[in-house]
């Protein structure tokens, strides 16, 4: 049971890795791109989506011991990889007039 509950929340953190390696890697040209920048902000929100549901997913097995403290870990560095993406993006690329 504990490798079904395991592999379930390794299946769950597939979108997220994604969903971190799609908004890391993607750049936009410049701060008048904003067909891109409104894909890795789109990116970073679903991240920080995902990843708050599988940390809530992982939670109930490992207050229960059925699984070890460290499963929800990824979920946390995902959280983490999407906030501070979004952060930058938001940061760096300020929205300009009419925008």
């Amino acid at each position: 049971m504990n490798r079904l509950r395991g592999s379930a929340l390794a299946l769950a953190h597939l979108p997220s890795g994604y969903l971190a390696y799609a908004a890391l890697v993607t750049q936009p040209q410049g701060a008048w791109d904003e067909s891109t920048l409104t894909g890795i902000e789109t990116a970073c929100a679903l991240l920080v989506v995902f990843s708050t549901v599988t940390f809530l997913l992982a939670l109930p097995p490992v207050r229960r011991r059925t699984l070890s403290r460290w499963w929800p870990a990824p979920a946390l560095v995902f959280l983490l990889v999407g906030v501070a993406r979004w952060t930058y993006i938001l940061q760096t690329y300020p929205q300009g007039p009419g925008g």
